[in-house]
């Protein structure tokens, strides 16, 4: 098959080599409430400072931690949860424990 150059349509229609068409990831949903007190104690049990300021946000981890990194967890509204913070040890320590708390359901 021969393609013209000036026919762009065409051209556009094959695909290059080497490459795959984009296929949309399954979401997971996670099933429960988070309570940032209950986050708190979980931390606080294997061994990560947390710390409740103002509303809806915990602050855990300190730069005095062995991994020397802190996190923000935010609740934003009513199922929606922000998670932010450098890459650290604390940072996925925090979002396993999170998981944890949650029952996780995948698509």
């Amino acid at each position: 098959m021969q393609i013209d150059p000036a026919t762009p349509s065409q051209a556009l229609n094959q695909r290059m080599l080497g490459s795959r068409p984009q296929v949309p990831l399954p979401h997971s949903t996670m099933i429960g409430e988070l309570k940032l007190t209950a986050l708190k104690s979980r931390l606080a049990s294997i061994g990560v400072q947390a710390e409740l300021i103002g509303e809806g946000v915990l602050i855990c981890g300190t730069s005095t931690t062995s991994s020397g990194g802190s996190v923000a967890v935010r609740k934003l509204a009513k199922g929606k949860i922000e998670l932010e913070g450098s890459v650290s040890e604390v940072y996925y320590t925090v979002r396993r424990e999170i998981y944890n708390l949650h029952a996780l359901v995948a698509a």
